[in-house]
């Protein structure tokens, strides 16, 4: 009977390891089935976002070219035939007795 409980307590240490050991693995298997899905949607949302933020910096590009003043004057002088003047005429009178009629 005393082998016994030699063998007993010197097995407890290798069936509390061998149980560690089974718990961790078995732990470890429920942690990556839960974050492999959410690894795979960070994923998919981390290649949606670049996907945006290409599209907004074009849109960006896009808003700068049209509000541009040379795009605008161009469209002005092709479509409506308008065209500003590049000589302009300054006039400056030094005459206070001079007022300007209001029309």
């Amino acid at each position: 009977m005393t082998t016994r409980r030699q063998t007993e307590s010197q097995n407890l240490p290798a069936t509390i390891f061998l149980f560690t050991v089974l718990v961790f693995i078995l732990s470890q298997l429920v942690i990556n089935s839960i974050l492999t899905p959410l690894g795979v949607e960070l994923q998919n949302l981390n290649s949606e976002k670049n996907y945006l933020v290409e599209e907004n910096r074009s849109m960006e590009e896009q808003i700068a070219k049209t509000n541009s003043i040379t795009v605008i004057q161009k469209l002005a002088n092709k479509s409506l035939k308008i065209s500003s003047s590049n000589k302009r005429t300054v006039i400056y009178i030094e005459n206070p007795t001079i007022i300007a009629d209001k029309q």
